[in-house]
């Protein structure tokens, strides 16, 4: 402390940013808490971030394609041998009706989604483009059971029996 100066003008705020104890020693005190606040605060939503992240990458997702494309390959990927190759040789037979089914369903949800940002609204519109997208939508899921079906009935016994396994094993609880 400068000679002739109290500990109180020392530790003035427009003097120093040092403060004393009763015996001249300096006292280390946090001047701004806010920013420890904000180191915590950091830290922590770090923490909750990285957290988050990481459960989400040891969720089990079965990789591989998106649709139904990727349900067939998943449902293919546990039977076995022979009867994946007869699955998916089935299965890529029907592709062009399903993928025609599913292109149709697209163009009547980009109709839909059109018709709802349409200004004015209008609900009548709106209600038709609905089950226009509501009609792609049963015609693709009929199409790709249909498929799904004739590949089914080519499987052998414990391949159907592998499927069957693997569908209740993936069903929700």
């Amino acid at each position: 402390m400068p000679s002739g100066q109290t500990c109180s003008q020392a530790c003035s705020p427009s003097r120093s940013r040092r403060r004393y104890d009763g015996l001249g020693r300096v006292v280390f005190v946090l001047h701004e808490p806010w920013r420890t606040r904000v180191l915590w605060l950091s830290i922590a939503g770090n923490l909750f971030s990285a957290t988050l992240i990481g459960a989400r990458l040891a969720t089990d997702r079965a990789p591989g394609p998106p649709g139904l494309v990727g349900a067939a390959e998943r449902m293919a990927r546990d039977l076995p041998a022979a009867d994946a190759v007869r699955f998916r040789a089935t299965l890529d037979r029907e592709r062009p009706w399903y993928d025609m089914a599913r292109r149709h369903m697209a163009e009547a949800r980009a109709d839909l989604s059109r018709s709802i940002a349409q200004n004015p609204y209008d609900e009548a519109a709106v209600r038709e483009r609905m089950l226009v997208f509501q009609a792609r939508w049963a015609e693709t899921s009929g199409r790709f059971g249909e498929s799904l079906l004739t590949a089914i009935g080519t499987l052998s016994p414990e391949g159907r029996a592998k499927l069957a396994e693997t569908a209740q094993a993936s069903a929700p609880r």
